[in-house]
């Protein structure tokens, strides 16, 4: 029986995957290393001995993440700069989680193989999905997806009911390396409630054991996480917003400021709008200029999500796992877009995105099986239906492979042209020599130069026109995340001499360095902080060659605004 089911496995997503890995990959690996956060992350790497290092990773602050800072640190210092192998892993990652939805889908037969290809495409294709390319060295986004995909496959696998206590260190590590993990809870719970075969009551509680061992320590050792400061900028109606204009506007009432970003994260899977919080689409209805790639996006969004509400409002899925991915679908749908509540980004919906990629793939399946027993125009419009949507997904994924063209042309600028505007006037260090020398080590292919009709297709970074860059949509509302604290004073003592000051300010975060003028020794400067946490405070007031500070509260380790 198993050898006959595997005889039966259709080739068609197989194929898909080795080829969609194979034509992005050749995209990937033109781009080099993204300037500021790879500098920013390493500088702060290699600065800090293990013991520093390990105290600063488990006090960050609301965006909880010891595992991911640790691996920065445990990369650099088994590969160094070898950006080849960092892009490997990025690739890798992807290939294992479109290998890990390959298994749960059991695509026997070519109806399911056709469903599988076709839901593999929406899931490549999603603007959600760009954050699989991230690399600030390591990207810590699929790594956690892939462990989230191996709790649903530990949950539907029968055979793993003997060993279910794998969910107590999965979840563990997983909680530890993103906080959007923490959708293992509800999606293994929710199985488990159906009766899922692969997990019992005691693998529930070896998952609810390790959140409970994740909160102790993330309440013990954290810095403090309060929801009233955690206003960052983010996109509201037709335009981004700022971090103080959010806090004035609801600053009362923030509970709808949380159900604005929720209900953003739904649209941007089931319509593509809005981006990053932003209507960008029924903003351009209203000035007159929709470009064609933005009516693609919302075609085959409206037109999948019709397809998935219909089918699933029509049919019953033939057998008990397509029932189980259902459930699977609604769960990430629901809680990957509650996971967005105090900011709207596409990269925060990727879990929701898969979550529609497992419905597509059940509501295909049943519509494929009862194409057989359908005729006349009913039977011409699901195939023309699934028609169009499947060139609609493959030239969804085509502009995936441009936006990595344009991330690379991006990325190359950071170290040339942008360099000085984006501190490259600092002290040139070994660090940031070696990362550089390996950026410009090649120059990718100028994406303004691609054909006319790519620019109209496809979303892109650049305009051919008058080759202006167009950040992409998380960009602004990055941009708008006060990523350093506000200045405070350092008076060093005497024995610190240039060399030395420039070597304690990358070891203890410090930027925008400013001498101050009333000081007639030259000894004290301001300065702003890198991720600001208590115990990075209470570095640079116990430090040492610190002499004195000002602006900084020498009890509660707290900057003074």
């Amino acid at each position: 029986m198993v050898g006959d089911t595997r005889s039966r496995i259709s080739w068609i997503p197989i194929a898909w995957t080795v080829a969609c890995l194979l034509v992005l990959g050749v995209a990937f690996f033109a781009v080099s290393w993204p300037y500021v956060d790879v500098h920013n992350n390493l500088r702060e790497a290699t600065s800090w001995d293990w013991r520093q290092y390990v105290r600063y990773a488990f006090s960050r602050g609301i965006e909880y993440r010891p595992l991911l800072t640790l691996a920065i640190k445990a990369g650099y210092q088994l590969v160094g700069l070898n950006l080849w192998i960092y892009q490997l892993l990025v690739l890798a990652q992807l290939g294992a989680v479109l290998a890990l939805l390959l298994w749960l889908f059991q695509p026997i037969g070519s109806r399911r193989g056709l469903a599988a290809a076709l839901a593999l495409s929406c899931v490549v294709g999603l603007h959600t999905s760009r954050i699989f390319f991230l690399f600030i060295p390591v990207n810590a986004y699929s790594a956690a997806l892939l462990l989230l995909l191996l709790a649903l496959v530990v949950a539907l696998d029968p055979r793993a009911l003997r060993y279910d206590w794998v969910l107590l260190p999965l979840t563990f590590v997983a909680l530890f390396l993103l906080e959007s993990s923490l959708l293992i809870i509800p999606l293994v719970v929710a199985l488990w409630w159906r009766g899922a075969p692969g997990v019992s009551g005691r693998g529930v509680a070896a998952m609810l054991a390790a959140l409970a061992l994740y909160l102790g320590v993330r309440f013990a050792f954290g810095g403090p996480a309060s929801l009233g400061s955690s206003y960052v900028g983010s996109g509201l109606g037709f335009s981004e917003a700022t971090p103080e204009s959010l806090r004035n506007t609801f600053e009362h009432a923030p509970w709808l400021f949380w159900t604005y970003n929720v209900i953003a994260s739904v649209l941007t899977v089931l319509a593509s709008e809005p981006r990053a919080g932003v209507y960008q689409f029924i903003a351009s209805l209203l000035q007159g200029n929709t470009a064609l790639w933005q009516w693609l996006h919302i075609g085959s969004s409206l037109m999948t999500t019709a397809l998935i509400g219909a089918a699933l409002y029509l049919y019953r899925p033939l057998s008990e796992r397509d029932r189980f991915l259902r459930l699977a679908g609604f769960v990430l749908i629901v809680f990957g877009s509650g996971l967005g509540f105090l900011y709207a980004r596409d990269r925060i919906a990727l879990s929701a995105g898969i979550g529609y990629g497992l419905l597509l793939f059940v509501a295909l399946t049943m519509t494929l099986d009862r194409l057989a027993v359908t005729t006349g125009r009913r039977r011409a419009l699901v195939v023309g239906m699934v028609s169009v949507m499947a060139i609609a997904w493959h030239l969804r994924v085509a502009e995936a492979y441009a936006q990595l063209r344009d991330s690379a042309w991006d990325y190359h600028s950071e170290w040339t042209e942008r360099y000085a505007d984006l501190g490259g006037a600092q002290p040139q260090t070994e660090l940031l020599k070696g990362l550089r020398a390996d950026a410009l080590r090649s120059v990718p292919s100028d994406p303004r130069r691609d054909p006319a009709w790519t620019f109209a297709l496809f979303e892109r970074r650049y305009s051919r026109e008058d080759g202006a860059g167009r950040p992409p949509a998380d960009a602004a509302a990055d941009n708008a995340v006060p990523s350093v604290s506000s200045p405070f004073d350092i008076r060093w003592n005497e024995t610190v001499d240039d060399t030395t000051r420039l070597h304690f300010e990358a070891e203890l975060g410090l930027t925008d360095a400013q001498r101050v003028a009333r000081d007639p020794r030259g000894r004290t400067w301001e300065y702003r902080l890198r991720t600001p946490t208590r115990e990075r405070v209470r570095a640079i007031v116990l430090h040492p060659s610190v002499e004195d500070t000002a602006r900084l509260d020498a009890q509660r380790f707290e900057i003074v605004q």
